[in-house]
């Protein structure tokens, strides 16, 4: 190599140490940011009750839209129970992120601090020429590998850097994917809380429409969607472990808890909430939705059910029982009779199949 060899890459090392150092100091240390807290969404949509449909006549008009009006609630309840399953995926989503996001800043910023290190070294040796340290080197193999030397922390300088802005792209696009789920859960909560009134009205209207009936007559409504019987646990005395303890959970629960809407339990539960928490006692998780939870396991038929099979009503599905044996189930029936054990044949609801979790 030649002296100007020499002064020309020495100067253009000089150039490029100095912009190096730039750079760093602008991308060294990067920390995330929080994620931003959920806010509701201010473009709530309006209830869409618009209460009874039209004054009852009869106490079987009455009667028929107190039951229209719960069933309405109930597959809005489904789809409540759906947000409200999608808003749980999306929290455990956003928490790995957060880890994930907390395990990338730290690798971005290990890189970081190895540039400055490099760029320091680069600085502080900036004012050697290369030309002076070979005319006053009295060993010119020792230079040679000093020269080597700089070319190869030149090479580790290029490395770490694009490993960094690599690494730091990286991070840049797993905190965006952070701040579009925290989006997302906040127009999941603004589903819910418009579901939730619109239930809710529906709800109302037909407790005003119930409250216009005498107690006969409530009696005769509620008797009308198949009244209620006693569990026996021969019933069930076959079943495995498990089974029974998810079955013993449900039987306990009757009649002292209630029915409440979108809740699974420890006192008040809807359809599927109960299922939900019966299995949990069992030590499987399942869904808060009955159209999730129609899903599961396998598909039995009415006629080869065992106790602990889930059975489904209506189409689409927004109802939820367990089978318990001798041709009865327990479910959170309505409101108006809460939770109840009640034979198959009594249930006048549209058969949608069942769903066995167990074996």
């Amino acid at each position: 190599m030649s002296l100007m060899g020499f002064k020309h890459g020495r100067a253009l090392a000089s150039a490029a140490a100095a912009v190096v150092t730039a750079l760093i100091i602008g991308q060294i240390c990067t920390t995330a940011d929080a994620a931003p807290v959920p806010t509701p969404n201010p473009k709530a949509s309006a209830a869409a009750s618009a209460g009874p449909s039209a004054k009852p006549t009869t106490v079987a008009d009455a009667s028929a839209q107190v039951k229209a009006l719960e069933d309405e609630a109930s597959q809005i309840g489904e789809q409540y129970d759906a947000a409200h399953d999608a808003l749980d995926a999306g929290k455990e989503r956003l928490a790995v992120l957060r880890a994930d996001i907390a395990l990338q800043q730290k690798k971005v910023d290990e890189l970081s601090a190895q540039a400055q290190a490099i760029a320091l070294a680069q600085f502080r040796s900036r004012d050697v020429d290369t030309t002076v340290e070979i005319f006053t080197s009295g060993d010119p193999e020792t230079m040679m590998a000093k020269l080597s030397t700089v070319s190869k922390v030149n090479e580790d300088m290029d490395a770490v850097l694009a490993d960094q802005q690599a690494e730091q792209a990286n991070l840049t696009d797993m905190q965006r994917s952070a701040e579009a789920e925290v989006s997302a859960l906040a127009d999941q909560e603004q589903k819910m809380a418009d579901l939730k009134k619109q239930a809710e009205s529906k709800l109302s209207d037909a407790q005003a429409l119930l409250n216009t009936l005498t107690a006969e007559e409530q009696a005769q409504l509620n008797q009308s969607d198949g009244g209620s019987t006693t569990s026996d646990p021969g019933d069930y005395a076959d079943a495995s472990a498990r089974i029974q303890a998810a079955i013993k959970y449900a039987l306990s629960k009757v009649p002292s808890s209630q029915y409440v809407w979108g809740a699974s339990g420890p006192s008040g539960f809807d359809c599927s909430g109960l299922m939900l928490a019966s299995y949990r006692a069992a030590g499987i998780s399942l869904p808060h939705s009955s159209q999730a939870q129609s899903h599961l396991g396998r598909a039995v038929s009415k006629a080869d059910l065992k106790p602990g099979d889930l059975i489904f009503w209506y189409h689409p599905v927004h109802h939820v029982g367990m089978y318990i044996g001798g041709g009865k189930f327990v479910h959170a029936r309505n409101t108006r009779a809460d939770l109840v054990v009640q034979t198959l044949t009594s249930y006048p609801a549209p058969w949608a199949g069942a769903r066995r979790i167990l074996n």
